[in-house]
């Protein structure tokens, strides 16, 4: 299964993609953020988190404009969660990483401090 998951996701164009026990590890791109992917069922959640504390306001809106993927908060950042039934999903879920991605970068924007880097 985790071998058949690293495969999909090399095969997908998915950069960086490290097993790691029962978890993969890949990149949305060469430079850009890491996701992880674990099995669940028959399939496997994909997941993403950010470091940002979206509010309950921000992540009801989100997810309700974007079916299929949640935002939950984890270990105090934003996290994006897709399930995958397998490698067709794969397109679906960079698109909705993405603009997981530029809606989270904007809230981190919005809530820091005058002065505070990025």
């Amino acid at each position: 299964m985790i071998a058949d998951m690293a495969a999909a996701l090399r095969a997908a164009g998915y950069p960086g993609v490290e097993a790691e026990g029962q978890v993969v590890f890949a990149r949305l791109s060469a430079s850009g953020a890491e996701f992880r992917a674990d099995p669940d069922g028959g399939g496997w959640m994909l997941s993403l988190c950010w470091p940002v504390r979206a509010t309950a306001a921000q992540t009801a809106g989100w997810t309700a404009a974007h079916p299929g993927g949640t935002l939950d908060i984890w270990q105090g950042e934003t996290r994006l969660r897709m399930r995958a039934a397998g490698s067709a999903d794969l397109p679906r879920w960079a698109a909705l990483a993405e603009a997981a991605v530029v809606a989270m970068s904007g809230w981190r924007r919005v809530q820091r401090a005058p002065g505070e880097g990025m």
